[in-house]
């Protein structure tokens, strides 16, 4: 209505033809407003004080004409209500969001529409995917609208599938075509007209919106589920009741059989330092996301102040940042399926634990401009060193491992409040490493170094007498397996690189690395292969 108009009168003379057209047909004709808000300034400017409001009033005031009207809560408030003239000369009507149960009878009512309009069949099981995955996954939008783009969107995906097809031999179809029944002497439109969008298509959907993968298993999934415990280990020495647990509550997510108002899984991680708690987040999260980058991490001692707890959420309206998101609610939204691992967790201010109750019970928090960000797809884990002098005198024999656990369980119970202890789904208390689980720490580390490299194309050898050397140097049971890597990369590493600055050692090289005599230190033997020259040839 606005478009267009270049002088003053022009709009005012569309908005009156309108009128007039409406008030002619005796109540035949029903105006429908969307965005009925915007009659509140359409129209009106510095120098020109009517509005589309001003010339609906009279002929709402008569009853000459019928309209309907839709806007938000929010405009309604912000932009009606203070037209008191406008908002009595209408009837508010509270339209609720639709049921699941309603959203499919909508959706059961389009199909056809969808049908003819992408020439495919979508089957009934696939609109009450899209009802039932639209509710548990998708935050932020309202049905039916989500349920219906989810079955829009899986429906284009078949289609742009088919035109694919046509010109391809049946032999050449990858699984994801195989149910599409293709005949070479049909023609394209019956083709298509075979073109069936089931609920996987739609889960498929879903999983690239969000990031969740809610698809149907393939076998080479499944596989990695099964021996996702296996795949822990690889990383993480001993700990078998903390892998155990994660893996089961991955196990159960992927299955669909977990809690649907609660995260994933939430663990609390007890533990000296240097026991695997921070690495099995990290390997958790390069198994579920094949990138360590994905783990939301958030060092808790940056939290120590009373105010802290706003940047996790952001700032309320009046305080400063209040236009910045918060730091954890923001990357949640991003990357709703992630892992969030807070580390050090007793060193945050106490008033920061007050946003773990919502998170950890409902799976739900809202930040500081009032939006609720879903947890409800996330695994978090908690980490902490209180009660880690027990275990300390554990491993001296002073105490024994039972006595030195239910202390770390008192202590954990005098430090956090009930309320929250009782929201975590497990307590999870890392033992120290022994003396042959440090050593298998050493070979993970020895092997991070040939892997390294190897990019630089090095053949790295050791030997037995290597782990020895560094067991020797390194072993340290108060402070765990964080020495042996430090003395790694101060000995093994430094010392290969300045064989590669000084030109020592090149690509194509073989480097040793053996014991002294004495046992105390490392010797290292270097291969230069020959450099085949094919020019002259």
């Amino acid at each position: 209505m606005v478009a267009g108009t270049q002088y003053r009168g022009m709009f005012e003379e569309r908005m009156k033809n309108v009128i007039k057209r409406a008030e002619a047909s005796n109540g035949k004709i029903i105006l429908f407003v969307d965005e009925m808000h915007m009659l509140y300034s359409a129209g009106s400017s510095r120098t020109n004080c009517t509005s589309a409001s001003n010339m609906f009033k009279p002929a709402l005031a008569r009853g000459r004409i019928r309209c309907v009207g839709a806007t938000t809560f929010d405009e309604y408030r912000q932009y009606v209500e203070k037209d008191p003239a406008l908002e009595r000369r209408f009837q508010k009507v509270h339209v609720g969001e639709p049921s699941i149960e309603a959203t499919i009878a909508i959706l059961r009512g389009l199909k056809q529409r969808f049908q003819d309009h992408h020439g495919l069949e979508i089957q009934d099981a696939a609109l009450v995917a899209a009802a039932h995955l639209g509710a548990r996954y998708i935050t932020g939008r309202q049905f039916p609208h989500k349920a219906i783009d989810l079955i829009d969107e899986a429906c284009t995906f078949i289609a742009r599938k088919m035109k694919q097809i046509d010109n391809t031999t049946p032999s050449s179809l990858n699984d994801a075509n195989k149910k599409v029944i293709v005949n070479p002497k049909s023609s394209s439109t019956n083709r298509v007209k075979k073109a069936i969008v089931d609920p996987n298509d739609v889960a498929q959907v879903v999983s690239r919106w969000t990031g969740i993968p809610v698809a149907t298993l393939c076998e080479e999934e499944k596989d990695k589920l099964i021996h996702i415990r296996d795949r822990l280990h690889e990383r993480v020495i001993g700990q078998d009741e903390a892998v155990n647990l994660v893996a089961q509550a991955v196990l159960r997510s992927r299955a669909g059989l977990d809690q649907p108002s609660q995260p994933t899984g939430s663990f609390l991680f007890l533990g000296l330092s240097g026991v695997g708690k921070t690495e099995l987040a990290k390997a958790l999260a390069k198994q579920l996301f094949d990138s360590e980058k994905m783990l939301v991490r958030v060092d808790m001692s940056e939290y120590a102040t009373v105010g802290s707890v706003t940047r996790l959420i952001g700032a309320p309206p009046s305080y400063i940042g209040y236009e910045d998101s918060g730091q954890l609610t923001e990357k949640v939204r991003k990357h709703p399926y992630s892992l969030i691992l807070f580390d050090e967790v007793e060193k945050a201010h106490p008033s920061v634990f007050n946003i773990f109750l919502q998170i950890l019970d409902d799976g739900m928090l809202t930040d500081g401009k009032g939006r609720t960000v879903d947890f409800k797809n996330t695994i978090i884990i908690m980490t902490s060193n209180l009660g880690s002098e027990y275990l300390t005198t554990k491993m001296t024999g002073e105490k024994p491992l039972e006595v030195a656990r239910n202390l770390v369980t008192e202590k954990v119970q005098k430090f956090f409040k009930p309320e929250l202890l009782n929201r975590i789904s497990e307590i999870v208390i890392f033992e120290s490493l022994s003396y042959e689980q440090m050593k298998e720490v050493a070979k993970i580390q020895i092997k991070n170094v040939v892997a390294r490299v190897a990019n630089k194309g090095i053949s790295l050898s050791t030997t037995n007498a290597l782990l020895d050397v560094i067991m020797s140097e390194s072993h340290n049971p108060m402070y765990g397996a964080r020495p042996i890597r430090r003395w790694v990369e101060r000995n093994v590493i430094t010392m290969l690189s300045e064989m590669l600055v000084k030109g020592e050692a090149g690509e194509g090289s073989a480097i040793f690395i053996n014991a002294t005599d004495d046992k105390k230190g490392l010797k290292y033997e270097v291969v230069k292969m020959p450099v085949l020259d094919f020019s002259s040839a």
